[in-house]
């Protein structure tokens, strides 16, 4: 059983692949596919990443996953969507971006 964090970034998406005890196993990106530009957010990127992923869950011996998603990517609900058609099995899905409580105010530029 690992954890698998999915970070999206502006126009990147970065996969960690972990233990339970929170060691990293593997790790990939987006942009390691030899994809640039706009193209890393693409669903044919990401179908290669989640490949990759699948093969290392297999050489670690990990038969389900915890995932956990931060980010506001563009293409969050289509790689989620990948992943769901893929071999992989998920024992829980959670969300932990960090959302602004808008507490604190820009103080006001001084009118002359």
């Amino acid at each position: 059983m690992g954890i698998l964090f999915l970070s999206f970034s502006s126009n990147n998406i970065h996969f960690l692949l972990t233990d339970c005890k929170g060691k990293i196993k593997s790790w990939t990106t987006a942009g390691k596919s030899r994809s640039k530009g706009v193209k890393r957010s693409l669903s044919l990127s990401s179908s290669e990443i989640i490949h990759f992923l699948e093969i290392k869950t297999k050489e670690f011996n990990y038969t389900s996953l915890h995932v956990r998603i931060k980010g506001w990517g563009k293409n969050k609900k289509n790689v989620f969507k990948i992943l769901k058609q893929s071999k992989l099995k998920f024992i829980s899905i959670m969300d932990i971006t960090t959302c602004p409580h808008n507490g604190c105010k820009i103080p006001r530029k001084r009118k002359l």
